[in-house]
């Protein structure tokens, strides 16, 4: 197994990739540091934290939970409420007249309505796609591994024609049953 290891060529291939990952990173990382502008950030950083530490914004920042009374009589803070809400509302309007959101929220109520068919879909592409890997690599399997290979693809493509829903679903499995998801 060890020869294996050490003659493979995704492994290597692998091990060259991450080691020139590292390498950038570790680079990146230390021309950051080292910069001018990290520094001139951070010692901006500072200054705001001496300057603001006493004011009232520094003490909003350093109290845990706001009460609603502190705020109230702030002109600009409501004024800042009112602009948020304005422009929140304006997002929202946007993205209801988006198709984009339309079709993901369609696809959102497909995949909810239909996991069975989705992971079959999943395991057929993957299965296929092992096979084929195999042949084109000339990796020989045995008939066990065909066996279970044909027994999981034959039980994914009779998943494709399932209707049932996740809530079924979670009523009907054991597994999904004792571990509880939502």
């Amino acid at each position: 197994m060890n020869q294996i290891l050490n003659t493979s060529i995704t492994i290597l291939l692998w091990k060259h990739i991450y080691k020139r990952y590292s390498f950038t990173a570790q680079r990146v990382s230390y021309i950051y540091h080292n910069s001018l502008t990290h520094g001139l950030i951070n010692r901006i950083w500072e200054k705001i934290k001496i300057c603001f530490r006493y004011s009232f914004l520094g003490r909003i920042t350093e109290t845990e939970q706001i009460t609603s009374g502190i705020l109230d009589g702030s002109r600009m803070a409501q004024y800042l409420v009112s602009f948020c809400k304005r422009w929140m509302n304006k997002i929202t309007q946007a993205l209801n007249a988006s198709s984009t959101i339309d079709l993901a929220k369609d696809t959102k109520k497909d995949l909810y309505f239909s996991p069975v068919r989705v992971t079959s879909i999943i395991v057929v592409i993957a299965i296929t796609t092992n096979v084929f890997m195999s042949i084109i690599l000339q990796k020989q399997i045995g008939l066990w591994g065909w066996l279970m290979r044909g027994l999981f693809y034959w039980i994914a493509v009779s998943g494709l024609f399932c209707k049932a829903d996740w809530p079924t679903v979670k009523r009907n499995s054991v597994f999904l049953r004792k571990i509880r998801i939502d």
